[in-house]
């Protein structure tokens, strides 16, 4: 199997049909038989699509447009989007409902959606009805780094498939190898990756749009995504799901490559904590990414709505600026060696936060709401 590279630098959907074309006839492609499709974006969080957190529109919509030139006449878009987030929120904010009422195309939560039961590795996994019945499964992901995962390319995108149960216990397993397990499940029979702005630094929600140009074609998850890292300037080997998925006979780090895309040296993010001046949100790979959305929203709500600017406000300017605060979150959290005030988060670490005797905000996430009310009281 190969993967189709080629540079496009602005959001066009007819541009980008037309790269659709020429990767369909690069590697061989054939949509005669397949009348119905799922297209899977990556719709993480709400929000805009200039943030380089969510799959562009624009690249959803050419591949809609492809489809229906090709004759698949049944086409659905769908995610499940983090953990505790309402998708009808995702889906208007990163602007989704608007695509999916343009083009006249259903727009489903996979949380919402029938599954099926399957046995995998670790036990039973709900996979989805649709997911499985249809003729083509478009995985359409994001190029960003994750402080988790290291990079969240096609088959990291495809965990947004899972319960939200089972989100939670991927990260109690150990991501990487569930992960690579999930994959197995249903692969992607076409993947489309929008590359041509990506984010790099403090992914998957935060961190720094990069205007990447690259944009990839492929029928293999493994193999579009060590291209795609390797673009960014970093190693598919060091990607740990990745290197999993090559021993296991999923493909290889090293496919054919069919036309270019220019290279860049994204930034990573930091594997042992994020951090916006002296906030410092600790990673743990057991925990998902909603603990620390829950408390960006809060400093989102600080900013916006003037009932906490001379509350709650004033206060995150300070231990932002002069003080220190630490976020924890995760099963495995460990208590900073550096002074300041410590805030933990979610239900993973409850029992920590009570032997400890710190402040905990409850919730499996918690919402953004509970988060602003325990630092209006605490901080």
């Amino acid at each position: 199997m190969a993967v189709f590279l080629e540079e496009i630098r602005k959001y066009r959907t007819s541009r980008i049909v037309a790269a659709l074309e020429r990767a369909t006839d690069s590697l061989n492609l054939d949509f005669s038989q397949k009348r119905s499709a799922l297209i899977k974006p990556n719709l993480v969080t709400g929000k805009r699509p200039r943030s380089a957190v969510v799959t562009h529109p624009c690249v959803t919509e050419a591949v809609v447009v492809f489809l229906r030139e090709r004759g698949v006449t049944e086409i659905t878009i769908a995610d499940g989007p983090g953990i505790g987030l309402d998708s009808d929120w995702v889906f208007e904010k990163s602007g989704y409902t608007a695509l999916a009422r343009k083009l006249d195309v259903p727009l489903v939560s996979f949380n919402d959606l029938p599954r099926r039961t399957r046995t995998w590795k670790y036990g039973e996994i709900g996979v989805p009805e649709l997911l499985e019945d249809v003729d083509l499964y478009v995985n359409v992901p994001k190029l960003k780094t994750h402080g988790y995962s290291t990079m969240t390319l096609s088959i990291k995108n495809h965990k947004g498939m899972l319960s939200q149960e089972d989100k939670k216990l991927d990260h109690q397993l150990g991501l990487h190898e569930p992960l690579v397990e999930q994959a197995k499940l249903r692969p992607a029979d076409l993947i489309v990756l929008d590359g041509i702005v990506g984010l790099e630094g403090d992914g998957p929600l935060n961190g720094r749009p990069v205007r990447s140009g690259i944009f990839a074609v492929s029928t293999n998850m493994l193999e579009l995504d060590a291209a795609a890292a390797g673009l960014a300037g970093i190693d598919p080997r060091e990607i740990a799901h990745l290197r999993i998925a090559e021993e296991q006979g999923l493909g290889t780090l090293s496919p054919e490559i069919i036309g270019s895309a220019p290279r860049h040296s994204f930034m990573r993010a930091n594997e042992k904590f994020g951090r916006v001046a002296r906030i410092y949100s600790w990673r743990d790979p057991t925990a998902c990414s909603m603990c620390i959305d829950a408390f960006s929203g809060a400093v989102s709500l600080a900013v916006k709505d003037p009932r906490n600017w001379f509350t709650l406000a004033p206060k995150l300017l300070y231990w932002g600026l002069i003080g220190r605060l630490h976020i924890l979150q995760g099963r495995h959290a460990k208590l900073p060696q550096a002074k300041g005030k410590v805030i933990c988060f979610g239900k993973c670490t409850r029992d920590m936060a009570k032997r400890e005797g710190l402040v905990h905000v409850p919730g499996c996430p918690p919402t953004v709401h509970d988060v602003v009310k325990t630092l209006r009281r605490e901080l």
